[in-house]
């Protein structure tokens, strides 16, 4: 009796032992699998444009969810990774437009057309690329250029640097204004199978800027 009541108790212990490896093994994963530094994501350290340079300031989340900060000259941005259930949720996220969109057709530069609308005080011009869309909006109260200057700056810089080629669809959302405390932020979404990739800053420039030097 006396046996097997030794034999009992080295079995519990032994259980009891595999269970504390095996709760720090799955820390150890869990911990692995964090993200504090830019490169351990597919975000760019910097991205200059335009006399502004941003700096990556932060990464946080883990290696299937996280977002890097940037900050520079005054102004924020941010590159995000979401992985979503299904590729086809992934894509509805991107907010990709078409190439029906309905409009006047204008032509910017490097034999580029584009198609403008007018919609709610802003002015709407959009065109397509490869795998992408784009849409340069402007306000109807910006001064500073027309639509079509806005747009063809847009695409003159999407010329320069390609975006990130391992996209199945991606869309260039950006706004003119920079200034008004209501202006939505310009974003640059693209989606890889489960996983959705957003990159939001203050103004066009730095958000193209920052979705190209991720595609290097």
């Amino acid at each position: 009796m006396k046996k097997t009541k030794k034999m009992f108790v080295t079995s519990v212990a032994g259980l009891a032992l595999v269970a504390t490896l095996g709760s720090g093994t799955l820390m150890t994963m869990h911990a692995a699998n964090d993200v504090s530094s830019v490169s351990q994501t597919a975000a760019p350290t910097t991205a200059t444009t335009a006399g502004t340079k941003l700096a990556a300031t932060s990464a946080s989340g883990t290696r299937q969810n996280y977002t890097v900060q940037y900050h520079g000259n005054g102004q924020h941005a941010t590159f995000q990774k979401r992985t979503l259930g299904s590729a086809a949720t992934a894509a509805d996220q991107v907010d990709y437009v078409g190439r029906g969109t309905q409009g006047a057709t204008v032509a910017l530069n490097d034999q580029t057309h584009a198609v403008m609308q007018g919609v709610m005080g802003h002015t709407y011009v959009h065109w397509n690329t490869g795998n992408w869309s784009v849409t340069a909006i402007t306000s109807n109260a910006d001064q500073s250029g027309t639509p079509t200057q806005f747009a063809k700056q847009v695409n003159a810089q999407l010329k320069q640097a390609k975006l990130p080629d391992n996209a199945t669809t991606g869309a260039v959302t950006v706004y003119s204004q920079t200034t008004a405390a209501n202006t939505p932020t310009s974003t640059v979404k693209w989606q890889q199978g489960h996983q959705l990739y957003t990159v939001s800053g203050q103004t066009a420039n730095s958000a193209v800027k920052l979705a190209q030097n991720s595609a290097k």
